[in-house]
């Protein structure tokens, strides 16, 4: 059996890290009131400073509130991810203030600190910011006289008000100084939480309206009763559905792949027969290339379910993938002229099957075009300091059906794609919350763009 110490490092070597915490806060779509639930300093200051450069990169103010970190400790987090602090500082992007000023400085009212926060976010606003994100350190708490059950009637108060504001907030809490009744009440206020480098969906969250309601409701047995209720069916549910997907997916894998075979190979034996005419050697042709291209497919299947189990994502410079993938791509189509262009050096987080995703964009360009000398551009691009691009560009056309199912994210019987390539770059790109797309071009042109989260090297 694994002895507590080792399991507990086991969990820990596949904790998210601070830049997995970063693409997640950029590709969520966050609710307005978050709360931080930490137990170092160190874990704090990366999570917040996650929060502080999404807020930054995406087009808001950012304002901290600080109580037992000092201005020195956020500025100097920032600097190591790359924010220009001072620059941000005088041009208004960001504003460091002293968390007692804001919430006490007239009193524990809570009401005037929600009117306070609403001017400041609608001021944001006004100055031409997508909005105010806020992060502020909770241990004001601690000096004030009123007890942490009206600290948390604040909290509900500002979670009933802020979807109406353009504000996101982060409350954080110290898990060695709010003690674990304390820390179980604040989850009733905050629909979703972040807590080793995640964003956890919270199940314990109450909305305002059933929170005012309820005496006592941290210690509501009804409330957390229908909870637990809740979230052992949703377990079930799934732990059912992947069972049967499993089964279903390997006996159509392991059955498609061996009949097609022997469907393949008889078929390439009958167009030895030198008696047929030349249409049927062509139908028999268009046959074998049909069979080959289903057992490539269940191919491509077994592949995905092997890596939609736990799967790395980490900083991965984006050259060896690349490389990786044009050298497999050449060593398989001779013929093809396969061109790399753009930034070298860049590092980004990425699934560990990178490669394996712009490989199939590589090869997917190639076999979509009528010649017998295909061309595909593979070229890096760094527009945005926080972000990286992979463009592939061959001569062609992405099909509208594939384009809409992807952007949709579903099939239909009636908008279906032709196969599971596309998925596959897809599913691989989203794990480290990337995305693809499908720009415009001019002229017999198919793009497809990969955009990944960069990490600073």
């Amino acid at each position: 059996m694994e002895r507590p110490e080792a399991q507990l490092a086991a969990e820990t070597s596949r904790q998210a890290t601070a830049a997995d915490l970063r693409a997640e806060l950029g590709s969520h779509n966050l609710p307005r009131h978050l709360a931080l639930f930490y137990r170092s300093n160190e874990s704090q200051l990366a999570a917040t400073t996650a929060f502080l450069v999404e807020g930054l990169q995406s087009g808001h103010r950012c304002v901290y509130l600080l109580d037992v970190n000092t201005a020195a400790d956020i500025k100097s987090a920032l600097r190591r991810a790359n924010i220009d602090v001072e620059q941000r500082i005088d041009a208004g992007d960001l504003v460091i203030r002293d968390a007692e000023e804001v919430y006490l400085e007239s009193g524990f009212d809570p009401n005037k600190m929600i009117t306070t926060l609403e001017t400041e976010a609608n001021a944001s606003v006004e100055d031409g910011y997508d909005g105010l994100w806020l992060a502020g350190e909770n241990s004001w708490c601690f000096h004030t006289e009123q007890s942490f059950d009206h600290i948390l009637d604040f909290e509900a108060d500002f979670d009933a008000t802020c979807p109406d504001l353009p504000v996101t907030a982060l409350c954080q809490y110290d898990l060695d100084r709010f003690n674990g009744t304390s820390a179980a009440k604040a989850l009733r206020t905050h629909e979703q939480v972040v807590y080793r480098n995640q964003v956890c969906k919270n199940p314990f969250y109450i909305r305002p309206e059933d929170y005012r309601s309820t005496d006592s409701p941290e210690l509501n047995a009804q409330l957390m009763l229908e909870q637990a209720y809740s979230l052992t069916s949703a377990r079930r549910d799934i732990n059912e559905r992947e069972q049967r997907l499993g089964i279903v997916n390997r006996v159509l894998r392991h059955n498609i792949r061996n009949d097609l075979n022997i469907v393949k190979g008889t078929l390439e034996l009958l167009d030895e027969t030198e008696s047929l005419s030349a249409e049927s050697h062509q139908q028999l042709a268009t046959a074998i290339e049909h069979a080959e291209s289903v057992v490539e497919m269940a191919e491509k299947a077994r592949y995905i379910q092997q890596m939609t189990g736990d799967t790395a994502v980490e900083p991965q410079n984006l050259d060896p993938p690349i490389k990786t993938a044009v050298e497999e791509v050449i060593g398989e189509y001779p013929t093809a002229d396969v061109q790399f262009s753009g930034a070298n050096g860049v590092t980004v987080l990425a699934d560990e099957n990178l490669n394996i995703a712009v490989r199939e964009a590589i090869e997917n360009g190639i076999v979509h075009q009528d010649t017998d000398s295909p061309t595909v551009v593979v070229s890096v691009s760094t527009p945005r300091e926080d972000k990286a691009q992979i463009e592939i560009r061959n001569q062609g056309a992405i099909p509208e059906a594939e384009r809409y199912t992807l952007d949709k994210g579903e099939e239909t019987p009636l908008e279906h794609s032709s196969g599971l390539g596309l998925w596959l770059i897809k599913w691989i790109v989203e794990n480290a919350h990337g995305s693809i797309e499908f720009p415009d071009s001019n002229g017999d042109e198919a793009r497809l763009l990969i955009e990944l989260y960069r990490v600073p090297s």
